[in-house]
């Protein structure tokens, strides 16, 4: 943790073209994504369960989810191969963990509280918003995921 008072730490990660972020306390530990076990009838978002450590953690695809594209670039390794970087980030929400598909994860900020601002028509009535606020300026701005609202099937 920072330990300086009105700093937040934000895990950024890469969903589409977009910079999204998740509160760091929220997030347990970041993986290369592994096998998934489908669920039958589950909405499309739920790309299925993987067991971690002897717990079974749904796992929600943030591209489905939020209705965008994956990201168009890759990376790619030095032979010249794409290299995936999608990656599975286990978050914690109460006493239940989570995992969410993201394209890339690209770094861990620290940004002061006041740096945030409302996110623009992000609340529908009766409807929990997938985004919090906004913090950047200009064209660098990143969208703070509320992980709890990706979960819930009232959001669609």
């Amino acid at each position: 943790m920072s330990g300086e008072p009105g700093l937040v730490q934000l895990c950024v990660v890469r969903i589409g073209g977009e910079s999204y972020a998740i509160d760091l306390k929220r997030v347990d530990e970041i993986l290369p994504v592994p096998v998934l076990t489908p669920l039958p009838r589950a909405p499309s978002f739920l790309e299925g369960v993987v067991r971690l450590r002897g717990e079974v953690v749904p796992v929600v695809d943030a591209r489905k989810r939020l209705q965008v594209a994956p990201a168009l670039v890759q990376a790619m390794t030095p032979s010249g191969k794409p290299k995936r970087t999608e990656r599975l980030v286990v978050c914690r929400i109460g006493s239940r963990r989570v995992g969410v598909l993201v394209d890339a994860v690209t770094q861990v900020r620290r940004v002061s509280r006041t740096s945030f601002r409302p996110a623009p028509l992000a609340n529908r009535p009766g409807v929990a918003p997938h985004v919090l606020g906004v913090t950047g300026e200009g064209d660098h701005l990143t969208l703070l995921l509320d992980v709890k609202a990706l979960l819930s099937e009232d959001t669609l």
